[in-house]
């Protein structure tokens, strides 16, 4: 019989993961509604949200795909579960935006708002420009779960990404200006046009924002290899809440993005935050249960339709009432999408692989 990665049993899922999954869905609704509501400035916490979110995607690529078997199809099979994921949901939800505004849209811009390629373009749904990095994560992450190659690839992702971290004269090299005329300045070209290609290429591929990620797939990384320790996941714990204060006091505490610079601090942190409670978890030192996980499976839902529903609500409910209405319509919405559309049209497709493929 033929086995797939759509063969194996779904790995458990933690709790601690689904329940921060929700609270940071949460503060990303809770940062659009100061607007209608402005006491809930002080909450306004969607930076904070986004860094974690970019954290956890590579905990979990790692943590649900490290048994994978080591086949050919495999980055097939992780590609098809992404975009199950990611898409049907958000067209879902794009659907009714562009009817809404159709007339408002410009000329060829309905493929970059359908397919989510990764690049920079103006988004009618807001939250959608973080699903073009998760986009770009998913394509370099599954070229990495590639048998022979997949290791060089990642090799060659990571030192793309932390070339943009060198001094600008090292990056340049401008050191070898003085050298002789025509080795330096071939070398200084051939460089140089390197360094641009990588600036250029920096926007979702290779940008400062994979250092979360690639935090996210170190911390999974461990957690999968290494076996997990009470006194290790405390110390993991304690070290990543110090340095996620110190990150958060550098952004404005949570209601900022942190600069380029920054962003390093704040990956080590939330990626040994995450390790630190899925190691005591696992350790069975507190347990969620069922209730954390579909929280969860929630915050998808919640993190794509809630900005659409704010306009909607916002112009229907009369400014007194409309904040709370709003939050409750939000969270009715999230639940109906989640166990009533999202999560049987996931089983659904992500079948589809099994039935087609050989028995």
């Amino acid at each position: 019989m033929h086995t797939t990665v759509t063969d194996q049993p779904p790995p458990p899922r933690l709790g601690a993961l689904e329940l921060g999954r929700f609270i940071a869905a949460s503060l990303v609704v809770v940062t659009h509604l100061p607007a209608l509501a402005p006491a809930l400035h002080a909450l306004a916490l969607g930076p904070l949200a986004v860094q974690y979110f970019f954290v956890l995607s590579g905990f979990v690529m790692v943590a649900a795909h490290h048994g994978d078997p080591k086949t050919w199809a495999r980055p097939l099979n992780f590609w098809w579960r992404r975009a199950c994921r990611i898409y049907p949901l958000y067209w879902l939800i794009l659907l009714p935006v562009l009817l809404a505004g159709w007339h408002e849209i410009p000329r060829g811009a309905l493929w970059h708002l359908v397919s989510l390629d990764p690049a920079a373009y103006p988004e009618i749904i807001p939250a959608a420009w973080t699903l073009r990095y998760e986009l770009a994560f998913y394509l370099m992450f599954g070229l990495c779960l590639t048998p022979i190659i997949g290791r060089y690839v990642l090799g060659f992702w990571v030192f793309s990404v932390l070339w943009l971290y060198l001094p600008p004269a090292i990056r340049w090299c401008t050191w070898l200006r003085g050298w002789h005329w025509m080795k330096g300045g071939l070398v200084v070209k051939s460089l140089a046009t390197v360094n641009v290609y990588l600036l250029q290429s920096s926007n979702h591929f290779i940008s400062a924002w994979e250092v979360l990620f690639f935090a996210g797939l170190a911390a999974g990384w461990l957690f999968v290899t290494l076996r997990p320790s009470l006194l290790a996941g405390a110390a993991a714990l304690a070290l990543g809440a110090a340095l996620c204060l110190h990150s958060l006091a550098l952004s404005k505490w949570g209601t900022d993005y942190p600069s380029e610079l920054q962003i390093p601090l704040a990956a080590l942190g939330y990626a040994l935050l995450l390790y630190g409670l899925v190691v005591l978890e696992a350790c069975q030192l507190f347990r969620c249960g069922q209730w954390a996980q579909r929280l969860g499976a929630m915050s998808y839902p919640l993190y794509i339709a809630h900005m659409p529903l704010i306009v909607l609500l916002g112009w229907m409910l009369p400014a007194h009432t409309a904040a709370p209405a709003i939050l409750a319509a939000i969270y009715l919405v999230g639940i109906i999408l989640t166990f009533y559309v999202d999560r049987p049209l996931q089983r659904a497709l992500r079948g589809i692989p099994r039935r087609l493929g050989p028995q």
